[in-house]
């Protein structure tokens, strides 16, 4: 029943590529971040953390900027009121929101120290946005965006 409509396969299989890819991504930047036993003995926290990272940190990152676009539109609705120049800025927190989930994530359950975690959630981004760029195609493939 659940593999009947053709959008739920997609979705499944969407989620377990991003997440075996930013699973690798992150295993990469643990190895040259931290150290190679670290990366091997947290094989399934690293794993965990790239499926978290993948469909739980989206979901309420959406929410905190559904509320923030709440406050930013009676904001700029004001300001409009005013002299007619108000515009919503609020939106732009979105990536930022995520970089600080995924940090404090990284650093709790990896165990590392903030200096390590910080580089990790900073590889791990930049390359997910290398590879964005260079395949734009794979918004549309992955299950969150």
């Amino acid at each position: 029943m659940l593999f009947q409509e053709f959008d739920t396969l997609i979705f499944i299989v969407g989620l377990i590529l991003a997440t075996i890819v930013v699973a690798l991504i992150m295993y990469i930047a643990v190895l040259v971040v931290v150290s190679k036993t670290k990366a091997s003995d947290k094989k399934f926290l690293i794993l965990l953390l790239a499926f978290i990272g993948v469909l739980v940190i989206p979901i309420i990152v959406n929410a905190i900027m559904y509320v923030l676009n709440i406050i930013g539109d009676g904001i700029a609705a004001i300001r409009n009121a005013i002299d007619g120049g108000g515009r919503n800025f609020l939106v732009n927190f979105g990536p930022i929101i995520f970089f600080l989930l995924l940090l404090v994530l990284t650093k709790f359950l990896l165990d590392v120290t903030w200096d390590h975690a910080l580089w990790i959630s900073l590889l791990t981004l930049f390359i997910l946005y290398i590879i964005y760029s260079i395949v734009p195609e794979l918004y549309e493939l992955v299950p969150f965006g």
